[in-house]
């Protein structure tokens, strides 16, 4: 056998006796390989021997050993040493934050996850920058958010927090993901574009503060920001070697979706996925990637596609177990299988789930949706309380879409009698299609689209295609 085909456990007995730096280098270069041929479990074996050897020899490891042996946004915070070398790091405390990470990539043990990263967090080395991005990130993936808020405050009185950009930009960033996974996202725009912009903002963290500024902007509706915000950065193009290219495909896959592209949304989706996949991620809490790529192709007609991949990240989200995760998933399946009743019950059961969750803002979207689901099935009556709740939030821009529909139903507009024509303009203009390309593909002159969209607008009851993705589970 050659040492290509040797198993995580062959590895780690022949290296036994290896320098430390030398057996993460080993668990590095392996890891990939393992993880491409689709043999993951032994991949987290080999990252896990090389750990326990690590703490052995604790002193002979230096920070960047520990970077790149699982995924992370802000991937190089795990091989940071602190430039100024007034604050030094834990290896311990790294060691700790990989392994629960491992564990909430896989989406295996959320109980074990928190419990390792809660270790971290309580440690002498609970300060040390890269171990405590990783474990605070764990918490959040886990839904422990009050967890993840406790462990960020107690940071902030900590002087080297005020001293250093580098902790000053994590700590602000950890505490806008806190904010964004439970509905106020607003305060995450805030914080994360005040990240970006900083003057001497810490090159660790550019790239995950951008994709995370153009996500939550996406999420209130301000999906012009977000292109904007990517494009300030440099990174609408997002090329193959940048290390936060999964963080920066997902953020434009959402300004995609918000902005009605439904082409490209999954097109980012799909290569968002693609680049965690490589690192062995499937925990949806992570990045869901399915989910979104599951809506877009629905939006396009894909209905079969969309449901496959909703499926599959609901079970991944059963497996990690956290509300959240399960009624994103749900909501997506639901919007997949529409026109079938099993497609109202995913989504009442995904609001359901999310009623217990923080996330207002991720409820009120899909209270949002679920009232258009049951409108367009005749369903007035039950359409108007879910459409009520979620314009009574006022959480933007999804109460501002339920208020408008209920205005539409008081006015007598409330069930749109779109032709089949009328459908199969609607759905080519969703795709990001131009009226001269969907003239083409229907072989129809350029009037003809626009007369079709005039009177799709107009039942509708919006102004024009930037509104036609609120309106998209209407068109059918």
């Amino acid at each position: 056998m050659g040492d290509k085909d040797m198993t995580a456990s062959e590895l780690s007995c022949q290296h036994a006796v290896a320098e430390p730096c030398h057996l993460l280098a080993e668990a590095r270069g392996k890891r990939h390989e393992l993880v491409s041929r689709g043999r993951w479990r032994e991949a987290d074996v080999l990252v896990e021997r090389a750990l326990r050897e690590t703490l052995r020899d604790a002193h002979a490891v230096r920070a960047p050993d520990l970077a790149d042996l699982t995924y992370v946004p802000g991937a190089r915070m795990l091989g940071s040493a602190e430039g100024d070398g007034r604050f030094g790091y834990s290896t311990a405390a790294r060691a700790g934050a990989v392994r629960a990470l491992l564990l909430a990539n896989r989406g295996l043990n959320r109980a074990e996850a928190v419990r390792q990263a809660g270790i971290v967090l309580g440690s002498p080395g609970r300060n040390d920058i890269g171990g405590f991005w990783a474990a605070v990130l764990t918490l959040i993936y886990a839904n422990e958010l009050a967890g993840a808020n406790g462990a960020c405050a107690r940071a902030a009185t900590v002087a080297q927090w005020s001293r250093s950009a580098l902790h000053r930009d994590a700590l602000a960033l950890l505490r806008g993901r806190i904010w964004a996974a439970s509905g106020k996202v607003p305060k995450a725009v805030s914080v994360f574009g005040r990240v970006r912009r900083e003057r001497d903002a810490s090159p660790e963290l550019v790239g995950v503060a951008a994709a995370w500024h153009a996500e939550a902007l996406s999420a209130v509706g301000e999906h012009r920001q977000a292109y904007i915000a990517l494009h300030e950065s440099g990174f609408d193009g997002a090329g193959t070697s940048h290390p936060e290219r999964a963080q920066l495909l997902a953020a434009r896959s959402a300004a995609h979706l918000a902005a009605g592209n439904f082409r490209l949304g999954l097109e980012d989706a799909l290569a968002s996925g693609e680049c965690v996949g490589m690192w062995g991620v499937h925990n949806p809490a992570v990045l869901p990637w399915r989910s979104r790529a599951a809506v877009c192709a629905s939006g396009l007609g894909r209905t079969e596609f969309a449901a496959v991949l909703a499926r599959q990240e609901h079970e991944l989200a059963r497996r990690w177990g956290t509300k959240r995760a399960r009624g994103i998933a749900l909501n997506a399946l639901g919007i997949a299988q529409r026109d079938d009743a099993g497609g109202i019950e995913a989504v009442r059961e995904a609001e359901a789930l999310l009623s217990g969750a923080p996330d207002t803002l991720e409820l009120t979207k899909v209270r949002f949706g679920l009232g258009c689901l049951l409108l367009s099935l005749g369903r007035r009556e039950q359409a108007e309380g879910f459409l009520s709740a979620a314009a009574d939030t006022e959480l933007r821009p999804w109460s501002a879409h339920a208020a408008a529909t209920l205005r539409r139903m008081a006015d007598g507009h409330w069930t749109p009698s779109l032709t089949e024509q009328e459908k199969k303009v609607a759905r080519l203009a969703l795709a990001g299609r131009t009226n001269k390309e969907v003239a083409t593909g229907l072989h129809l002159t350029a009037r003809t689209v626009e007369f079709h969209l005039s009177n799709t607008y107009r039942k509708l009851g919006i102004s024009g295609r930037e509104e036609l993705v609120t309106a998209a589970l209407l068109v059918g």
